[in-house]
């Protein structure tokens, strides 16, 4: 250790400690509201309860936006459905609160998706479709991706009209559809067919990013706030070969040729880069840990430290995808009705591949076909969209940030990049800054939760959210 530590120093003289904190810490005055929320709690816990047993799994949007239509009337918050005439049960929700007085000032959006993915309700220690609440617990798909976070979010626009906030801007409830899937009937569709809706809007508080306890830094408590996403391309492949009989396999057949493809395309481009979006994440965990771990994070991005991080960074799988362009299988089939004993003629595959800011996603599938071409690979685009980012420096970030940690005594809010892709992607792309975060606080088990068995939030935690975005709008788009 004293090794270490002297070696830290001589390191800290050679190179100085270049980097800086991303938050401005902010003097929080305290905000004039009486709201009860214990009580207030009690009202969200059944909404979500209720949210989950709508049982819409990739599809029967219309029914929760129809629910929540109706706790909006009876609060006198008019909102309006959009859906295709081909899709009419894929629904998206738009409500608004408007400004007391003309400001000119741009509005925010409170994006959140309504589908969600399968549950195996064998594998699940409760039904996945019940919203039972278990040790202070409300269990069910959708408990935290996202319909908590919905109800979160609902909880706190409600709060701005019931206490009489008088905004100087617009704020937008906006429930969409079809996020697990590829946004087409939701995000992708109300930006195509409805983008008038959005024209007065600037901002979006969205999903992305989730608060974490002991994951990574024991002890520390990190509300990773989402403000940028890696590049999304998503690939089909089709190899094609001499068909044959299995007792007696050619030197080359289809399902070989993808094979040996998929094992190239793995060893392509596996190289540590900690880019500048990345950087400022390392420096706030390093804010949460002890030294001389701190001072590794702190300039995890000079040349000289980023070797000495490597090994660590490759064994963690969500630290990793941060820093690396990642591609995985996620498919590999024959024809339908081909048999054990049949060398199939065509085999098809799938590629998911995700790669950092600064990269080309449509070069990068250029890179790819190269590889694929002495395989007789055919490479098409199922879907591309490329990496994206919003400022740091913007007022809401850092309001958020503040307000999270004002929260919880020691925690570190950490500007996060995102290896996977959400609505904020889409909204970027027409002038919105999207920042996402799940204020619940999670441990590592809960984290496993998401799209898994037994996903549940802490009643404690869907009061924590509701209460950190009711703040944070208050002092965004409050008096």
């Amino acid at each position: 250790m004293k090794k270490l530590f002297l070696s830290c120093i001589v390191v800290y003289v050679v190179i100085g400690c270049f980097s800086s904190s991303p938050i401005r810490m902010m003097e929080l005055k305290p905000i004039p509201s009486s709201v009860d929320w214990n009580r207030r709690n009690e009202e969200s816990a059944k909404i979500l309860r209720d949210l989950i047993r709508i049982k819409s799994v990739r599809s029967n949007e219309l029914e929760v936006v129809l629910y929540l239509q109706k706790l909006l009337q009876k609060e006198g918050i008019p909102s309006k459905i959009y859906a295709s005439k081909e899709h009419p049960t894929r629904a998206n929700l738009v409500a608004v609160l408007e400004p007391s007085r003309p400001s000119g000032r741009k509005g925010i959006i409170l994006g959140n998706h309504i589908d969600v993915v399968e549950a195996d309700a064998s594998e699940w220690s409760v039904p996945p479709f019940e919203g039972r609440i278990v040790d202070s617990r409300i269990y069910g798909r959708g408990a935290l991706d996202m319909k908590g976070l919905a109800v979160m979010q609902l909880t706190a626009f409600l709060e701005l009209k019931r206490s009489k906030i008088e905004l100087d801007r617009k704020v937008m409830f906006l429930a969409l559809a079809d996020e697990e899937s590829g946004s087409m009937f939701g995000a992708r569709y109300m930006i195509r067919e409805h983008s008038d809706l959005f024209k007065d809007y600037e901002w979006m508080l969205n999903e992305g990013g989730v608060a974490t306890k002991d994951v990574g830094i024991p002890g520390a408590t990190i509300f990773n706030i989402q403000y940028a996403e890696k590049g999304n391309l998503w690939l089909k492949l089709k190899a094609k070969g001499t068909s044959g009989h299995g007792s007696v396999p050619i030197a080359e057949y289809s399902a070989l040729n993808l094979i040996r493809f998929y094992e190239k395309v793995l060893e392509f481009d596996t190289s540590i880069r900690i880019t500048d979006e990345t950087s400022t994440y390392f420096y706030q965990l390093g804010s949460a840990a002890p030294f001389p771990t701190s001072f590794f994070l702190k300039n995890a991005s000079n040349p000289l430290i980023r070797p000495l991080l490597s090994g660590t960074l490759r064994k963690n799988k969500h630290l990793s995808a941060m820093t690396t362009n990642t591609k995985a299988i996620t498919g590999i089939r024959t024809g339908e009705g081909d048999g054990y004993n049949v060398l199939a003629g065509e085999t098809f595959g799938k590629l998911d591949v995700r790669v950092l800011p600064g990269f080309d996603t449509l070069e990068y599938a250029e890179k790819i076909r190269e590889i694929a071409k002495p395989f007789g690979i055919e490479v098409e685009i199922f879907d591309e969209i490329g990496p994206d980012l919003s400022p740091l420096d913007d007022e809401l970030f850092q309001i958020l940030a503040n307000v999270s940690v004002s929260k919880i005594p020691k925690s570190v809010a950490a500007p996060f990049l995102s290896a996977g892709k959400t609505d904020n992607a889409r909204f970027r792309r027409i002038g919105i800054r999207c920042y996402g975060l799940n204020p619940a606080i999670l441990e590592a088990k809960d984290t496993e939760t998401l799209h898994g068995k037994d996903e549940n939030i802490s009643l404690e935690n869907l009061k924590l959210g509701s209460m950190i975005l009711f703040e944070t709008l208050y002092r965004f788009a409050g008096p």
